[in-house]
């Protein structure tokens, strides 16, 4: 065998950086022109949830940032209460919400506890704030169009209030 040459030990740094998921979002809810630490509801290593009380329509958006501590894995969930389901006609109004769900861009219905919601997940490794806004405004553009297909479709004359 031949000399084995020795190499001098590398001194490789790890560099710290990149995006910060939490500032990512709370910069988002301050383009909504919300105070995003009034509107945190539960908070820990592995996920932090805010709610946020919409103007224009009524509802709320839930922003949930989840898997915080696995950076690769981390996502955030945006979702825009619709309705909460009554328990009269229940099975309508689920088979009337999945019909028109068909017709939705870019995001999905489901039934979170009692409340039918419009959602979306997104992986927040490729994500940045006007990503965020970009789904927030498709799910709350698209909410509009949903209640007014879910009452024609049950020949409501109003939409209950949630």
């Amino acid at each position: 065998m031949g000399k084995v040459k020795k190499f001098r030990a590398l001194g490789i740094k790890k560099i710290m950086g990149g995006k910060n998921p939490v500032s990512i979002v709370e910069e988002f809810l301050l383009r909504l022109g919300v105070d995003p630490d009034e509107c945190k509801r539960e908070s820990s290593n592995d996920f932090t949830r805010w709610v946020i009380e919409l103007d224009d329509e009524p509802g709320e958006l839930e922003v949930l940032l989840e898997s915080l501590t696995k950076e690769s894995s981390t996502t955030v969930y945006l979702g825009i209460n619709i309705l909460t389901i009554p328990l009269k006609g229940a099975y309508d109004v689920m088979a009337s919400a999945l019909k028109i769900a068909d017709g939705l861009v870019g995001i999905k219905v489901s039934i979170v506890g009692h409340e039918l919601v419009l959602s979306a997940s997104l992986a927040m490794s490729d994500n940045d704030v006007d990503q965020l806004d970009y789904h927030f405004r498709l799910i709350n553009a698209q909410s509009s169009w949903f209640k007014k297909e879910l009452m024609t479709e049950l020949g409501w004359e109003y939409f209950p209030e949630s």
